[in-house]
């Protein structure tokens, strides 16, 4: 019986899903007849994989792609999945088909690969995190899937299981073997380091995240931002963008930055929730348990009211 590596993706089976999308990718030479032959399909005929999180495409990059195309042609091939109807969804190469499209091309070349949903997902996030133009958001959020898709869990499981690994090494020992296996085919970064220096990226806001995903801000200064009271970041943002300040010179700013009366209060109110939770509450001492709870009670029927 053929061992299916998208159901127990334990190290070695993500070992080969990483090698396989390579492959696909014609990055390295395949090693069967698996990959698919190149064969040209008509632009009009491909759609995008509406689950891709990969959403940006800076449209300058997209114009010089697109002259380089009509010059040259798309040399290399785009992974696409049979739909119905005669369609195909892009697995990856998304941004060679927009500039192709950019370009008037009528067709472009494709590998066509019958997969399902999890596999496009698997392999869309190898593909794209072998791209040295992807920012760290989006990097972060790849990385993310890959290790849910590890341990068989859900994003925001994977991130509680992320950091209590990160705290109890010892506790899985396998699992810790898993994602080291992971992260050194990956490259670039430890999984301590990236729950570490990684994670953060998915908390920040929305205006950030979309200033980081197009290129606008660097990671590290919108990291910086977001620790400043959340009614200064759209004027910080403007204010880095236009000023351009250093990373020196915006940790400055940020650090002389007060919230005013109801950011304050916000600001607390985060902290609270963030601060209530019953395996915390049962490390307390018994006589501050009972007030806090005592405390709780109060604060629910006031808002009950």
């Amino acid at each position: 019986m053929t061992r299916n590596a998208f159901k127990k993706p334990k190290a070695p089976s993500m070992g080969a899903l990483l090698s396989r999308s390579l492959e696909f990718s014609g990055a390295v030479p395949a090693q069967d007849g698996e990959v698919g032959e190149v064969q040209q399909l008509p632009i009009d005929a491909l759609q995008p994989n509406s689950r891709q999180p990969r959403r940006f495409f800076n449209e300058e990059s997209l114009k010089a792609l697109a002259e380089s195309l009509r010059q040259e042609g798309v040399l290399q091939p785009l992974m696409v999945r049979p739909l119905e109807g005669g369609h195909f969804e892009i697995v990856y190469g998304e941004r060679r088909w927009r500039a192709a499209r950019l370009a008037g091309l009528p067709s472009v070349p494709v590998r066509v690969r019958t997969l399902t949903d999890s596999q496009v997902e698997l392999l869309a996030a190898v593909e794209n995190l072998q791209r040295e133009d992807l920012n760290r958001y989006d990097e972060v959020s790849y990385k993310l899937r890959l290790v849910a898709a590890l341990f068989e869990i859900t994003p925001e499981e994977a991130i509680r299981r992320l950091k209590e690994l990160r705290r109890q090494p010892g506790s899985h020992p396998e699992q810790v073997a898993q994602l080291e296996h992971l992260f050194t085919q990956l490259g670039r970064e430890k999984w301590p380091s990236f729950v570490t220096n990684g994670l953060p990226a998915l908390r920040l806001p929305e205006t950030l995240v979309e200033a980081v995903q197009t290129g606008a801000l660097e990671y590290t200064k919108a990291l910086l931002i977001a620790r400043a009271p959340q009614e200064h970041h759209e004027a910080l943002l403007k204010r880095t963008l236009e000023e351009e300040h250093s990373h020196a010179s915006l940790t400055d700013v940020v650090a002389q930055l007060k919230p005013t009366a109801r950011g304050d209060a916000d600001a607390q109110l985060l902290s609270l929730r963030r601060k209530i939770s019953p395996r915390r509450l049962g490390k307390l001492p018994q006589k501050q348990r009972a007030e806090a709870e005592r405390l709780i009670r109060r604060l629910h029927e006031l808002l009950s009211d």
